[in-house]
């Protein structure tokens, strides 16, 4: 009789143990990952001048990629949703190549699970946050240097690959738009005034990201 009990005891341990990591996702889960990503964007940047009553804009048409480092933490809420936070620090890259870059994204991510089983699954995700963006410039022995800041959206398809309880790997093509008004411009260490002058870049692109996936 002992060893009927301890039998069964055991394998209600295994059947609960396996319906506890039957999907990718469940509620309670605790997500954690660091990856790489690789973007492309086309970009606008639109520059107003004011002088007296009257007002000059202009916009110019562009190209950049981006290479970032997104690190993310997502909480499960429910077996078909998680919320969690990222920040993405990286550098961008236009085509002034004597510019050096910063860049840094930030905020709150939504994600869906649509297909959740054991060891695969197919997420959809929602990104909401602020980005800033330091352009630091030499020319002509003239460095000068420009801080934007504003805020991004995006939205994300991805796929995740369990391969333990612990570990797997993601791979998500994402869509980031921002909008970045300039914040502050210095020349030779000097701010430069910016209550006659207005800047905005705007940025839309895809992004490929392949992270390094953990949960808890």
């Amino acid at each position: 009789m002992k060893r009927t009990i301890r039998i069964t005891a055991l394998l209600l341990t295994a059947v609960i143990t396996t319906a506890t990591r039957a999907q990718v996702n469940d509620k309670g889960t605790f997500h954690a990952a660091i990856g790489v990503a690789f973007g492309g964007h086309g970009t606008e940047y639109e520059t107003t001048v004011r002088l007296g009553g009257l007002s000059f804009t202009d916009t110019e048409a562009d190209g950049a990629a981006t290479l970032t480092v997104p690190i993310e933490f997502d909480y499960g809420l429910a077996k078909i949703f998680s919320l969690g936070v990222y920040i993405e620090p990286g550098a961008y890259l236009d085509s002034n190549a004597t510019e050096t870059n910063s860049l840094i994204l930030a905020g709150i991510q939504p994600r869906f699970y649509l297909v959740n089983n054991e060891n695969f699954a197919l997420m959809a995700s929602l990104q909401f946050g602020t980005s800033g963006l330091r352009i630091e410039r030499d020319e002509d022995n003239i460095q000068s240097s420009a801080r934007y800041a504003g805020g991004h959206f995006g939205l994300g398809a991805g796929a995740a690959f369990q391969f333990t309880d612990h570990f797997g790997l993601q791979l998500h093509l994402r869509y980031v738009g921002t909008s970045m008004p300039l914040r502050k411009y210095e020349i030779e260490g000097d701010e430069v005034s910016l209550d006659d002058f207005e800047a905005v870049l705007r940025t839309r692109g895809v992004a490929f990201q392949v992270s390094a996936a953990f949960r808890f």
